[in-house]
């Protein structure tokens, strides 16, 4: 009768054992899994982050090659060059959409949104880097931005004693949908000597932006 109880108390020790390890496993599991969770999704984040600083720096890069097109670009003698030089207001449209050799030029609007709207058209008017300044940018390929950015300049009300562009550039990350904005003025003496940026900002939500299009 004793052997009989042992045995039966060693079996209830062993079932005890035997479900404590599995519990230990199970929380061990849950443990890992929740681990792996939250390093898959900082891994995501920190990715979506260096594509959004990447967006940012074509967008840079998108308003550098529009200071080059005001100073001139690859033609200082061309008419669009002598439009920046003289701030000729014909030359500026409506909508951006003055065509050849004006694109993306565009009359002030006090909305700089408007603006901003039309840079988030694919198709638009906006001005692909280099077209005017023969820069070369790489695109598409693994780590580069998916495409080319680009830019509209706007001719600012006259101060009497410089030009005032106020340009809109747009930059693409690597991954699809990832886009960034910023907004610079630029001002180029009447004397027509270099003139130089005195302010830029980034455009917030242009990622909701561009979606919403």
């Amino acid at each position: 009768m004793r052997k009989i109880r042992r045995e039966s108390c060693r079996a209830r020790e062993r079932g005890v054992a035997l479900l404590t390890a599995l519990i230990l496993m199970l929380a061990v599991l849950m443990t890992a899994i929740a681990s792996t969770r939250s390093a898959i999704q900082n891994a995501r984040a920190a990715a979506h982050e260096r594509d959004r600083v990447l967006a940012l720096q074509m967008a840079d890069a998108a308003l550098f090659d529009a200071e080059r097109d005001i100073e001139g670009g690859s033609a200082p003698a061309s008419a669009r060059a002598a439009a920046f030089a003289t701030g000729q207001s014909a030359a500026f449209a409506s909508g951006c959409r003055g065509g050849t050799p004006y694109n993306g030029l565009c009359t002030h609007d006090p909305d700089p949104a408007r603006h901003a709207a039309t840079l988030a058209e694919d198709d638009g008017p906006a001005v692909v880097y280099g077209t005017f300044t023969g820069g070369v940018m790489p695109d598409g390929e693994a780590g580069l931005p998916s495409e080319a950015p680009r830019y509209l300049i706007e001719l600012m009300p006259p101060d009497g004693q410089a030009h005032l562009y106020r340009v809109t550039a747009r930059g693409a990350g690597a991954m699809p949908h990832t886009y960034a904005a910023l907004q610079a003025y630029y001002r180029k003496p009447l004397d027509a000597t270099p003139g130089r940026r005195i302010g830029w900002r980034e455009l917030g939500n242009w990622s909701e932006l561009y979606a919403s299009r």
